[in-house]
């Protein structure tokens, strides 16, 4: 009795495995399927496409486990997610924005802001220097101020401080009198880059014959210091009665 159920027991051991070497072995066929038969998902290398929904808790990158996609929690993922809305040039609340969309929602809400923001001693705005044609630049303090090319500031605007860019200027004073005609020593002035600077300015010489000065005739006009008589030789004096050399203001700054 024993023998036998022995016997019964190793024949149902080797049936059971060669059904298993069956089972697992076999392969799926490729030809003459019945009608409406699907192919199953399996662990091949070959790639495959489910026409359906996929429902699962969690994808993970079969080459890094590292990286996975939870659609209900967190997700890790290596690499740019691109995003191509064709449709629409608008974003809506539960889309994903791309860069080029918040790069220009940023720039504008910038220009809104920045617009509005005050200028030195708060008298006017970013958004007035620009529509004034200026240029908003750094000043000495936390806030800007407007820089204009101009030689002075526009109608309701007051130069800040000394701050100018200046070009150097050449005076000199001649005049046609009865006994002949007579120049003074020319005057050169200084110039200055971008800066809080003073303009540059030097006094101009003036013809005078007796010197004393701020006498001017009739008779020939001024600005200069003369006597009628010619009787004294004619020097050259800076006396203040002419008007002074002043180097010329290309750029201003404004409040």
């Amino acid at each position: 009795m024993n023998k036998q159920k022995t016997l019964i027991f190793s024949l149902s051991a080797i049936l059971f495995l060669a059904l298993s070497f069956i089972v697992y072995s076999w392969n799926e066929p490729v030809a003459n399927m019945p009608s409406g038969y699907t192919a199953p998902l399996n662990t091949s290398s070959i790639a495959q496409t489910k026409t359906g929904e996929i429902g699962a808790s969690m994808f993970r990158d079969a080459d890094n486990p590292n990286y996975y996609i939870n659609p209900s929690g967190n997700s890790v993922v290596s690499g740019k997610i691109v995003m191509e809305n064709s449709t629409s040039s608008t974003d809506i609340p539960t889309t994903i924005a791309t860069k080029g969309y918040v790069d220009t929602e940023i720039a504008r809400v910038e220009s809104l802001v920045n617009g509005s923001l005050p200028l030195v001693y708060n008298m006017h705005t970013r958004e007035a220097c620009t529509t004034a044609g200026g240029t908003v630049v750094d000043s000495d303090v936390s806030l800007p101020m407007c820089r204009f090319n101009a030689a002075a500031c526009p109608a309701n605007w007051t130069q800040y401080k000394n701050f100018s860019t200046t070009v150097g200027k050449t005076c000199q004073i001649g005049y046609t009198m009865r006994s002949g005609t007579y120049n003074c020593p020319a005057v050169i002035t200084g110039d200055h880059a971008w800066s809080n600077v003073p303009q540059e300015s030097k006094p101009t010489y003036e013809l005078n014959y007796t010197g004393i000065c701020g006498r001017a005739h009739s008779s020939y006009g001024g600005p200069f210091c003369y006597s009628v008589t010619t009787s004294v030789s004619m020097q050259c004096y800076s006396c203040g009665t002419c008007p002074p050399c002043n180097a010329t203001v290309t750029q201003i700054g404004c409040y």
